[in-house]
């Protein structure tokens, strides 16, 4: 018993003691994240704009043209570091929108960048030192850009952040969240290596509203500067000025969009390029006028491939119904008249500035047309060798008029109660004024009896026409400038003529008229006019650009063009067409061979020398 007593006292065993409890699980931390989801566009954007491809077409562009520097290289020492941060092939885009009422302007703009990754980018601003705010998770805005309000944060399509820059702190608030999360996904284009811009007039119908309806209100201020307290004129000028401002506010109402296109074609090696406009409504003048056009197209006539082959640009238009301008035509002799009346010129001469413009506006603009460079041997041994320019015009269904233009504008410009008139309001000297006479022409071809008009224009017209504004002095030490100009009849149709001088004029306008010269047929680089259906269409050359007056004055246009690996020879052509049953779309299409960017750095030299020029004209 007392074994089972000890056994029993023994084998009785406290309570365990009871296990610890784990400690509570610790939050997880939260990782911020940015909103990524799409945001549609702002209802006041009018104007999208995108690069799709920037390095590779800038790239392409340079190669064309033999610089060897792509758009990587143009980065500055200083900024190496951020050629790891740039998403180079990413678009570069561009907004604006009508801006929220309230703001302090009346637009807002952004332009977006890509970006390689957000702590890329802020690891690259930081370096270049600088300070870095966060406005929400991701987001930061970089401080310190002048002039511009600039944020880095992640964005959707095929850049993962981007760099949105803006005027002002508030435009970025309105626009970023549009600029990374919904324009990089929106359409615009579908070409490669495009550059896309798009105008929407609706916004700016709507926004501008009241503005847009005050267009005669600031028509009337403006004819109150341009009344001479003469009741004829001052009628007339009221009447154009209200006309151009319904004018204006027709055309905003039919317009719709505006777009620019640009692609390069890397295999047919060119650039193409689209200025479009579609129209909702035409009860505007210029909107039925476009629509006008395109009730005639076709493809380039004969005539148009038998002007000169050494030609430096041409076009051929297709006609259109001259009484569209009927209005226009009449508020401009009516205009012309009451001012030159006011003035005290003769009948005789008001009639014959009448004449003028009704031959212009009767013209049914069908038609082709060629012009060029001829050297011209020195007048005095040992003087460099000059180029005169030349323009030939064939006119189909001409006015009866045009055969007396000629002894017309002869007869105005030697009035001398017009130039009286005409110097009074330019503030200048009869002596600067233009003056003409009817010459005899001759040479192989040209019809006997023919006669051009000999014009003598001051060369500098400019500041002539700046300080009749009063700005600028008079330029010291120039030669006036001549202008021949002929007219042929043939029937219904006419041969209109000019030149620098009469001997280069005699020579061309006989030639065209025997048709036995050289011609644009026999060249093979025109291939693309053999084929286009357009309202008019045509080519230009650098050469045509060298032979403008304001390039002249840096040099012969030969002389330049000469030292060119193309010679400035190399065709680009533009057409226009619109649509021919209802007129809603019009457009402008320019084409660029890649030969005529081989062309361009030639002429570095000469874009240098204009902006020198420029410079000292702006020196005091």
């Amino acid at each position: 018993m007392l074994l089972v007593a000890l056994v029993g006292c023994g084998g009785a065993q406290k309570p365990a003691p009871e296990a610890p409890k784990p400690p509570p699980p610790k939050p997880a931390p939260v990782v911020e994240t940015a909103d990524l989801s799409p945001v549609a566009a702002p209802a006041g954007l009018f104007v999208l704009g995108r690069v799709k491809r920037p390095t590779a077409l800038v790239d392409t562009l340079a190669h064309w043209a033999g610089v060897p520097l792509g758009l990587r290289d143009l980065l500055p020492f200083g900024a190496k570091d951020l050629d790891a941060v740039l998403a180079w092939d990413a678009p570069v885009e561009l907004a604006v929108a009508v801006a929220p009422n309230g703001r302090r302007s009346s637009v807002e703009a952004g332009l977006s960048i890509g970006l390689t990754s957000t702590q890329q980018a802020l690891a690259a601003a930081h370096g270049q030192g600088y300070e870095l705010k966060r406005l929400a998770p991701e987001i930061y805005g970089v401080l310190g850009i002048p002039h511009a309000a600039c944020a880095i944060a992640p964005a959707i399509g095929s850049a993962l952040a981007r760099l949105v820059c803006t005027h002002r702190a508030s435009e970025l608030e309105d626009l970023l969240p549009y600029m990374t999360r919904g324009l990089p996904n929106a359409p615009l284009g579908e070409r490669e290596l495009e550059l896309e811009l798009e105008l929407r007039v609706e916004p700016l119908r709507q926004r501008f509203a009241s503005e847009i309806g005050s267009a005669r209100l600031f028509a009337g201020f403006l004819v109150r500067e341009l009344q001479l307290d003469a009741p004829r004129f001052d009628t007339a000028v009221s009447d154009t000025a209200y006309a151009l401002a319904d004018e204006l506010v027709a055309v905003v109402h039919d317009v719709n969009v505006v777009r620019l296109e640009a692609s390069v074609d890397e295999q047919k090696r060119e650039l193409d390029a689209d200025l479009s406009v579609s129209f909702g409504d035409h009860k505007s003048w210029s909107a039925s006028m476009l629509a006008e056009h395109g009730k005639h197209r076709g493809a380039a006539p004969e005539k148009f491939f038998a002007q000169p082959a050494d030609a430096d640009s041409a076009a051929f238009y297709y006609p259109h119904d001259p009484a569209i301008y009927d209005r226009i035509s009449a508020g401009l002799v009516e205009l012309a008249d009451a001012y030159l009346e006011q003035g005290k010129v003769g009948k005789v001469t008001r009639q014959r500035v009448t004449r003028v413009l009704e031959t212009y506006f009767r013209w049914d603009g069908a038609g082709v047309n060629a012009s060029g460079t001829d050297a011209v041997e020195p007048a005095k041994k040992g003087d460099p060798r000059v180029s005169s320019d030349w323009m030939l015009l064939r006119v189909d269904n001409a006015p009866p008029t045009l055969k007396g233009v000629l002894p017309d504008l002869a007869a105005i410009l030697s009035d001398r109660q017009l130039r009286a008139a005409a110097a009074r309001t330019l503030k200048i000297e009869d002596k600067e004024l233009a003056t003409a006479r009817l010459v005899p022409l001759s040479g192989p071809g040209v019809p006997a009896g023919t006669k051009a008009l000999l014009i003598k224009i001051p060369s500098d017209i400019g500041p002539l026409l700046g300080r009749s504004f009063g700005l600028g002095g008079k330029s010291e030490g120039s030669e006036p400038r001549e202008r021949a100009i002929a007219v042929v009849m043939t029937g219904t149709s006419a041969v209109v003529a000019s030149a620098a001088n009469l001997k280069i004029l005699g020579a061309r306008l006989g030639q065209a008229l025997a048709g036995k010269s050289p011609a644009l047929a026999t060249r093979g680089d025109l291939g693309p006019l053999k084929t286009v259906q357009a309202n008019w269409a045509g080519f230009a050359t650098l050469r045509a650009l060298l032979s403008s007056s304001a390039a002249q004055s840096h040099g012969d246009p030969n002389e330049l063009a000469s030292g060119l690996p193309h010679h400035g020879q190399v065709p680009m052509f533009l057409d226009f067409d619109v649509e021919p049953q209802t007129g809603a779309n019009a457009r402008w299409h320019l084409s660029v061979p890649a030969a005529l960017f081989e062309d361009l750095p030639g002429l570095a030299p000469l874009l240098g020398a204009a902006l020198m020029g420029g410079h000292a004209a702006q020196s005091p």
